[in-house]
């Protein structure tokens, strides 16, 4: 067996790395300007949610617009770093449907900076997973993707696999909060998370119930506490039902 040390397969790597910038020169994904995935002017754009924001659901500016609050008793939080909207948009859309995997360590990267947490002191860390089909059509989990890039920058270990699909579900795209609540009904299931405390991990968070289904599953198998980052949330404006 061939013993390689790991200077020199660091070496080889950064090596391989330049090779590829110069072959394919990085763009950004939003203006696709050449020199960086995201570009500083872009980055300058994205609209990151450090403050006024609702404390439970994270939805920003909570005071000027209706919003569909998370209910504690199944999640304690929902922290989103930007505004799903501009350059955060296309750089998840990039992540999501045009492969561009490594984007994930970049965005939680910057996104790190910006999840206002009450603490850090989390088991693991939960991607929210994906139904079969759209994951084998995909190739892949952009949630997972987030999750082991966020387990890198904090030493939390991910467990992608104690909370899979129970069934699959309709696109979310365009249906209410109570739509999506009733849709998400029982789509979940978990076991064996007795005294746990669990982050889970998505890219987008619309209305929330999605990450409040799969709270409420986890906490049926057991565990202490729920919360939930994400990179992104959509500013939704939804009439109240009479």
């Amino acid at each position: 067996m061939i013993r390689v040390y790991p200077a020199i397969e660091k070496q080889t790597r950064t090596l391989f790395s330049s090779l590829l910038d110069l072959i394919f020169p990085l763009r950004c994904v939003s203006c696709r300007t050449l020199g960086a995935r995201i570009c500083d002017p872009c980055m300058g754009s994205i609209h990151w949610i450090d403050a006024d924001h609702c404390p439970r659901c994270g939805t920003p500016q909570p005071g000027s617009q209706n919003h569909n609050c998370v209910d504690p008793e199944r999640i304690l939080f929902i922290r989103s770093a930007a505004v799903f909207s501009g350059a955060m948009r296309k750089a998840l859309h990039a992540l999501k449907y045009r492969s561009d995997r490594p984007l994930a360590d970049q965005l939680v990267g910057l996104a790190h900076r910006h999840w206002i947490l009450p603490s850090w002191d989390f088991d693991a860390l939960l991607p929210v997973p994906l139904g079969r089909r759209r994951e084998q059509a995909r190739g892949y989990n952009q949630s997972r993707l987030l999750a082991e890039a966020l387990s890198r920058l904090t030493g939390i270990p991910v467990n992608a696999h104690v909370l899979t699909r129970a069934r699959e579900t309709p696109s979310q795209v365009g249906l209410s909060f109570q739509d999506r609540k009733q849709n998400m009904a029982g789509a979940f299931r978990a076991s064996g998370l007795h005294g746990r405390n669990l982050l889970l991990v998505d890219d987008v968070c619309t209305t929330g119930a999605t990450l409040q289904s799969c709270a409420e599953t986890l906490r049926q198998a057991g565990s202490i506490s729920v919360g939930a980052v994400t990179l992104a949330r959509a500013i939704v404006f939804e009439r109240p039902r009479n």
